[in-house]
């Protein structure tokens, strides 16, 4: 179909904004007598405050109050409930006495400038008791080992899974994987700005996060306030990747707010952002898979234990996410999986991009990848025999995962990249020589929305002006990456007109219906499919009334560019604007739609992703030669913007493998490199060519057909670089990160082993 707008490389709306330095962003917020807010940190990894001495910080001129466990809420909470509903660990408080990890929040300083509050947070005293810290998960499950916590320091989940293991036939093959402590480093560090009008009892907050409600239901608990008494703003936000779906800013600095009656801005420095919000969870999974002599799937039996840091926040829901993405990809009769979840005394693990997809696709794909070297076989032929057959049924939660295009993302990735020819090429290298390359892939998918796990919908309205302009009320979360432009589109393309006319303002409580928030890739195929219906219906409303007054049935108009016109009769017509007016002068309604639409299904959105890496053996150092990612989008409403999710991804993807880390000091838990001079990170130069190749197969509910793909494109991109290295060096590695010295330790085991075989 020719579309106006969907299909369409546009611009995302705010980017001249942004290219001019006029998009305000939370930190940009300046009101009338506002503090700001600095914290007091935990230099030790676990211990009690037995006094706490602010009196110096209180005596120097311009500082207001110091907020600390003392004078705050003693209320327990978890900071990634999005609803109190949810069931979840409460651990956390405003500020801590009994201290869990370096950086945990003891005090905090308010004052007239922020260089005065950090001046004062350094005047600040406390007398703290050591006790053992637990720095890792084996530490906490030794059986001499207290918990770090009275309840839920260790959650294990019940097994999970259908069928049995045990009495599947086939061939056993075990493999382990584990990923490392990592940081999301989003460009925007966190900040949020709380005023509170003591008269009014009222409480207005911006910030940057993902679910507006969220925050002000969290708020709203800790607090003791009425949520209509909230009103939670979200403002312009410069990526997240996971680290602003949890509420930690926002209680603090609402809290800071309520007690001195004046506004509050509590800024993170990067330092503080990677130490003091969420991190991507420390992994270690074992894997143990059955294969029939024809090399099918019998039987998975799979146990992982994340590292949840020093509060467990999501990360048992975490956990069972993982399981949930085991039947997405692979036909498996039987599957048994178990988790846990261990706090330890060091920084939070939480919310990052792709929530369990990509740990379960690095933890499959990769065994995928050594059982095709261990039987002999091409990856992708191993994949063939085993992938799901379009409109499989997930054997958990028994949905269906819709159109599913698995083999045609194989098929379509293995010619576009040349696969056959790149193996015969690499075959023939000088494996003598200081560099070596190799090829690798992985197959993947993810998903669209919460259905059927939770509950989810989305409502919207959709209202015309008398001048023909449109305006969406739409609790949308956009990360930076365009889902504005892309819902704007979406109205535009229904009522023909510019997407320049639709104003779609993000999340504001005091006027967006309850919404779960920008979570699990929901974004485009719940909201915007409301969108798309709720247009619809108003183009429904425009026709009614336009017949009225061009005398003509509804079904007899057409409508293009922003207006109606009589389908035989072209010349007989009238503008949305005219219709606006007619409306309102004829005084029996509005053109307003209000609609929510529930979703009834869950397509995933398939995605194999293939990679070519060279490695230098003498330094250990890995470059991206080339790579390609085929999606399956069901229909790219943007490819630019589709374009920029892969290519993100990849640079995600990069430093997960080759080079990210938050290094803990074994000892004593403190971070050894939060800050970006010694944090390492994949950038621009480390990018190769990047083709993407999306397969449009529209799905039958998606808003004109579109799957989800921010998180998708980010779920198989560790294993494929990782299958490369190992084909490169003919090794099986599959321990995080593929650093240099772990690449050359590798390397050097190797050449022990060939000795020790060598007459």
């Amino acid at each position: 179909m020719d579309y106006q707008y969907i299909g369409k490389d546009i611009p995302v709306n705010d980017s001249r904004a942004k290219a001019c330095g006029q998009l305000l962003y939370a930190a940009d917020l300046h009101l009338s007598g506002m503090l700001y807010m600095k914290l007091f940190l935990s230099p030790v990894a676990h211990g009690i405050v037995r006094s706490l001495d602010v009196s110096k910080a209180l005596a120097l001129p311009g500082v207001v109050t110091v907020l600390s466990y003392e004078n705050t809420p003693d209320v327990t909470y978890n900071r990634g409930r999005v609803r109190a509903t949810e069931e979840a660990p409460d651990q956390e408080t405003l500020f801590s006495r009994h201290v869990r990890f370096v950086g945990d929040r003891i005090a905090a300083v308010v004052a007239e400038t922020p260089e005065l509050a950090q001046k004062a947070v350094s005047l600040i005293q406390a007398d703290i008791q050591p006790l053992l810290p637990l720095l890792t998960p084996d530490q906490a499950l030794a059986q001499d080992a207290r918990s770090i916590h009275e309840k839920d320091g260790v959650v294990r989940l019940p097994q999970i899974g259908y069928g049995d293991y045990a009495s599947a036939q086939g061939e056993e093959f075990s493999h382990h994987t584990s990923s490392q402590r990592v940081s999301h480093i989003a460009m925007e560090p966190h900040c949020t700005v709380a005023d509170y009008k003591p008269a009014s009892d009222r409480m207005t907050v911006w910030t940057a996060t993902q679910s507006v409600f969220g925050a002000r239901s969290a708020i709203a608990s800790i607090l003791g306030m009425p949520m209509s008494h909230i009103r939670v703003i979200k403002t312009p936000m410069g990526g997240s990747f996971g680290c602003k779906q949890e509420m930690v800013l926002e209680p603090l600095a609402a809290c800071a707010a309520k007690m001195t009656g004046r506004p509050v801005m509590l800024r993170f420095s990067r330092s503080e952002v990677m130490l003091c919000t969420m991190l991507k969870h420390p992994l270690d999974s074992h894997i143990k898979v059955k294969f029939s002599p024809q090399r099918t799937i019998t039987g998975l039996q799979l146990s992982c234990r994340l590292d949840a840091g020093a509060y467990q926040t999501v990360s048992p829901d975490y956990a069972d996410a993982i399981s949930k993405k085991l039947s997405w990809v692979y036909n498996i009769p039987n599957v048994e999986y178990h988790a846990v979840s261990v706090c330890t005394n060091t920084p939070v693990s939480g919310s990052y991009r792709g929530w369990g997809g990509p740990e379960c696709a690095l933890i499959m794909e990769n065994m995928m990848n050594a059982a095709a070297r261990r039987f002999v076989m091409d990856p992708i032929e191993l994949r063939l025999r085993n992938i799901l057959p379009p409109y499989a049924t997930s054997r958990i939660n028994n949905f269906s995962l819709g159109n599913l295009p698995l083999e045609d993302a194989l098929l379509l990735g293995r010619d576009r990249f040349g696969w056959e020819a790149r193996k015969e090429r690499l075959a023939r290298q000088d494996r003598s020589g200081r560099y070596l390359r190799g090829i690798g892939m992985a197959l993947a998918t993810h998903t669209s929305g919460y259905f059927p796990r939770r509950g989810d919908w989305g409502t919207v309205v959709v209202k015309m002006e008398e001048d023909g302009s449109v305006h969406v009320n739409c609790n949308v979360h956009d990360h930076g990456c365009g889902e504005v432009i892309v819902f704007r589109s979406i109205v535009a393309e229904v009522l023909s007109i510019s997407p320049d006319l639709v104003d779609l303002p993000e999340g504001d409580t005091a006027y967006n219906a309850l919404d779960n928030g920008c979570y699990t890739s929901r974004s485009i195929y719940v909201l915007g499919r409301a969108i798309l219906d709720a247009s619809n219906l108003l183009l429904e409303q425009l026709k009614r009334n336009g017949s009225q007054l061009l005398g003509c049935r509804p079904e007899d108009l057409s409508h293009r560019d922003g207006a109606l016109f009589v389908t035989k009769q072209p010349q007989r017509r009238c503008t949305y604007s005219q219709i606006a007016y007619y409306v309102a002068d004829k005084g029996t309604e509005a053109l307003f739609v209000s609609h929510t639409h529930v979703p009834i299904s869950n397509p995933g959105p398939a995605a194999a992703h293939f990679a070519e890496v060279e490695v230098d053996t003498y330094t250990g150092l890995c470059r991206l030669v080339d790579y390609l990612a085929v999606h399956d989008v069901g229909k790219a409403l943007n490819p630019a913007l589709c374009r920029g999710q892969v290519g993100s991804a990849l640079q995600q993807g990069l430093g997960l493998v080759f080079c990210e880390e938050l290094k803990l000091d074994p000892k004593t838990g403190r971070a050894m490199n939060a800050d970006m001079q010694h944090y390492h990170v994949a950038r621009a130069c480390d990018f190769s060519k990047i083709d993407t190749l999306f397969i449009e197969k529209p799905d039958e509910e998606g808003p004109f057909g579109a799957k989800s793909v921010g998180e998708a494109c980010y779920v198989p991109v560790a294993p494929a670089l990782i299958a490369a290295v190992n084909n490169a060096l003919e090794l099986e590695l599959s321990d995080l990160p593929l650093d240099p010295p772990r690449i050359l330790a590798a390397l050097a085991r190797k050449e022990r082993e060939k000795e020790a075989v060598t007459p």
